[in-house]
């Protein structure tokens, strides 16, 4: 790789070994390690894998029970991950209830998460977050999950419907909040290695833990691989922590940050002739496209906490992102005048109050809060331009009350207004007798104001029953590349959103959750040539079910099903890539106390065409079953672990646009073994 400088350099690997040292000293001692371990044994005592117990943030911004949660609501805990037979952020969602997973390659580079029928708006239409800060990048890329590694993760909360009162802009299909490990009492320490086809090796290392009022984690993460296609490789680097101060009882500083760096080929895709040939589809016509990503970002937190005053919580973020690439090379020009570039610096500073109070014997919460992020963004397309110049400006205020109104129904109101303001110039590079320069464009400025409201209510009709229903709405403002190429009157779309549902729970055995919803999108923008809205509604409507059955001390069973039709309402047709039918299964066996097997598959049905608006201009994309397995044997801390990743080698693509497929891998294994104490 040899774009303008080196990606993944020596430091990173340096860092790594830093850490795999400080996790072989670190050995948990005193009676802080005994603590730890205590804390450990009693976890895994009971190891509950239900939810209606949990206890989440993402929904309300503060915590609260699941079962007071107007919404579908999925909580992927750190043991969940560990024994999943996932590899990465975007297969582990995309076996979820709801979520359609995309990828170009893959892997969790240039991927999506699609939830409730978003199509080929998807990473515009969901928000993601990193501990409650956005990751969404302001241009049509979404968030890149390939900067957050499987071990940082302590749990991620899945919200789905709209999101829009909390989050405001984007938060339209749902919400991901990414949750990172934070310290422990006594010491932590984890690392893992493994080895599998394409050449892969991931490797990582982790060490938590605290003294007195303070408290730490770091993680360190590589990944290579040459991956399943020609010029599919990527190489990735990430480093993270964290820490934590205790002052006194009422308040809690933290101070957080990551580097990640990576490195990836740039395949492109292959004909619809190809796209069913094993040896074909792995070729590639594009073998020297290829770019790399530095992605920094900081964030320090204060919290005070008291029963008098309530809760405060202020949260200020920083992120810098920088990413090179080649597209379409040619040997006619030099390789330097090709790299495309994009800079982002973006700031947030978000503040929330949360204050219990009593009325009429019965406990309330009022919620306000603050929002603002500013993005300066970049775009220099080579070799001749455009540069694209943008700076963006959100800024959002909120409240968000809940009534407890009997002992078993709880009530809650929310409302956001929202001021936007970007300012725009595309510059063009224009040759003159000394040379070429950039000249810049005209400014033009965007200003709008857009609102959004929630209203839930939940009833406990037994400790075995569960409903809740909800009616909100949500907006979305256009991205900057959308701005770039639109209509002259191109505006924000605005959302109307209808949930209803039910979660039952048997015996702590069995727990069922049903959600029926129905989204309608006002001015929905789209890409036709340029970007502009639609001029009709589109509407989606759909089920939602997840099933989860202890069936024996030995066996776990869990399951799901989606049912999406979304469609445009003055023609009838189906939004392009969508499938009309979802599902997920797997099972868990304790084969005896070391030995484990899981096994898992995810079912997605056929979909039109990213391009194919009219439904009758290019072929289905295919329905496909993918199936993975994972054994583990433990012996005290040491993991020996080895699993088989599309394990009937199914040939199948999550994209297509305009009969030009993207192939995901076919069969593949990995082992490796890990280590925790």
């Amino acid at each position: 790789m040899n774009l303008k400088k080196n990606h993944i350099p020596s430091l990173l690997r340096r860092l790594l070994i830093a850490i795999l040292m400080v996790v072989l000293v670190c050995a948990p001692s005193s009676h802080a390690a005994e603590d730890s371990q205590k804390a450990k044994n009693e976890a895994n005592e009971d190891p509950s894998r239900f939810e209606l117990d949990e206890i989440v943030v993402t929904a309300a911004k503060v915590e609260e029970p699941v079962v007071q949660t107007p919404r579908n609501v999925t909580v992927i805990t750190a043991e969940d991950i560990a024994e999943s037979p996932s590899n990465n952020i975007i297969d582990l969602l995309g076996r979820e209830a709801g979520i359609n997973a995309r990828s170009l390659q893959g892997t969790d580079r240039q991927a999506v998460i699609d939830i409730r029928g978003m199509g080929a708006t998807a990473a515009s239409n969901v928000v993601v977050l990193v501990d409650g800060v956005k990751l969404n990048s302001p241009d049509l890329s979404g968030p890149d999950l390939s900067s957050v590694s499987l071990d940082q993760i302590e749990r991620i909360e899945v919200v789905r419907g709209s999101g829009g009162v909390l989050y405001g802009d984007g938060a339209v299909g749902g919400v991901v909040n990414i949750v990172t490990k934070k310290g422990t009492l006594g010491t932590q320490v984890d690392a893992s290695a493994s080895y599998g086809s394409y050449n892969t090796k991931d490797t990582w290392a982790s060490v938590r833990g605290g003294y007195k009022d303070l408290s730490y984690s770091l993680n360190g993460a590589l990944y290579d691989s040459d991956g399943y296609r020609d010029n599919g490789f990527l190489k990735r680097g990430d480093i993270a922590a964290t820490l934590a101060y205790s002052l006194g009882d009422y308040v809690t500083f933290s101070l957080g940050g990551s580097h990640h760096e990576d490195e990836y080929g740039l395949p492109g895709p292959v004909s619809i002739d190809n796209v069913d040939s094993a040896s074909e589809r792995v070729e590639t016509d594009y073998p020297d496209d290829e770019g790399q990503t530095m992605d920094n970002r900081l964030r320090l937190g204060i919290e005070i906490e008291t029963e008098r005053f309530g809760y405060l919580k202020i949260d200020r973020g920083y992120r810098s992102r920088e990413n090179e690439f080649i597209i379409g090379y040619s040997d006619i020009i030099s390789k330097e005048d090709q790299i495309s570039e994009i800079d982002e610096q973006g700031k947030s500073f978000l503040v929330t109050y949360d204050k219990r109070y009593t009325l009429f014997s019965r406990e309330h919460s009022l919620l306000l809060g603050m929002d603002h992020y500013f993005i300066d963004y970049v775009r220099e397309e080579a070799p001749d331009g455009p540069r694209k110049n943008s700076q963006t400006e959100n800024l959002g205020f909120f409240i968000n009350n809940r009534w407890l109104l009997t002992d078993k129904t709880l009530l809650q109101l929310g409302y956001r207004g929202n001021r936007y303001e970007g300012r725009f110039r595309t510059d063009q590079l224009v040759s003159f007798s000394e040379g070429k320069r950039w000249v810049n464009g005209e400014e033009e400025d965007k200003d709008w104001y857009n609102d959004a409201w929630d209203l839930g209510l939940t009833y406990t009709y037994s400790e075995q029953l569960n409903l809740f229903a909800s009616c909100s709405t949500s907006f979305r403002i256009p991205n900057v590349d959308e701005l770039a190429e639109s209509v002259d009157d191109l505006s924000p779309q605005k959302g109307l959103h209808l949930d209803a549902g039910g979660r039952f729970a048997f015996m702590k055995r069995m727990e069922f959750t049903l959600t029926l919803f129905n989204l309608i999108i006002e001015d929905e923008i789209y890409y036709s040539e340029v970007n502009r809205n639609y001029e009709n509604n589109t509407i989606r409507r759909g089920i939602e079910a997840d099933l989860r059955y202890q069936m024996t001390g030995a066996l776990y069973f869990w399951g799901n099903y989606t049912y999406t039709n979304a469609r445009f309402e003055a023609t009838d047709t189906v939004v392009p890539l969508v499938p009309e039918n979802m599902a997920s299964a797997g099972l868990e066996w304790h084969i005896f106390d070391p030995l484990k097997l899981f096994l898992s598959g995810t079912l997605v049905g056929e979909r039109y065409d990213g391009n194919d608006i009219d439904n009758t201009s290019y072929e289905k994309l295919d329905p496909y079953l993918v199936c993975d397995t994972r054994a583990t044997y433990q012996y005290r801390g040491f993991k020996v672990f080895a699993g088989i990743n599309n394990m009937f080698d199914e040939m199948y693509s999550t994209v297509a646009y305009s009969e030009a497929y993207y192939p995901m891998p076919g069969r593949n294994y990995y082992a490796g073994v890990a280590w925790s104490m």
